[in-house]
């Protein structure tokens, strides 16, 4: 898998906790939430706690894995942890596709 906050570091990003913008987000692994191919950074491991509570809620649109389009997963989407990511996925078809095979449906030039 890459280390996104180690590449958010090399290249000198600095942005807000997802979601409270008063807070500057740390850039690092522990304060990092990855879902699909989207990471998010918090600055406060409440907010972070509240994120990870109900991911659907607050993480907009993903990108499903297998189809490659936007949607915006809902609580009973079907969801898979892979490599410490959770990914979730149009539908169960995509799922189970993902499941037999995840290294295909990887992002060019990214490692899972």
């Amino acid at each position: 898998m890459q280390d996104v906050p180690a590449f958010v570091v090399k290249k000198g990003l600095a942005f807000d906790d997802y979601l409270d913008a008063r807070n500057p987000a740390l850039h690092d692994a522990e304060h990092c939430v990855r879902l699909n191919w989207e990471a998010f950074f918090f600055g406060d491991p409440w907010e972070q706690q509240r994120f990870l509570a109900d991911p659907t809620v607050y993480c907009g649109l993903l990108t499903d894995p297998i189809s490659r389009r936007r949607f915006r997963p809902a609580p009973d989407s079907p969801r898979l942890l892979h490599d410490g990511v959770t990914y979730y996925f149009e539908d169960e078809a995509h799922r189970a596709l993902f499941e037999r095979d995840p290294e295909t449906f990887r992002l060019p030039g990214w490692k899972m």
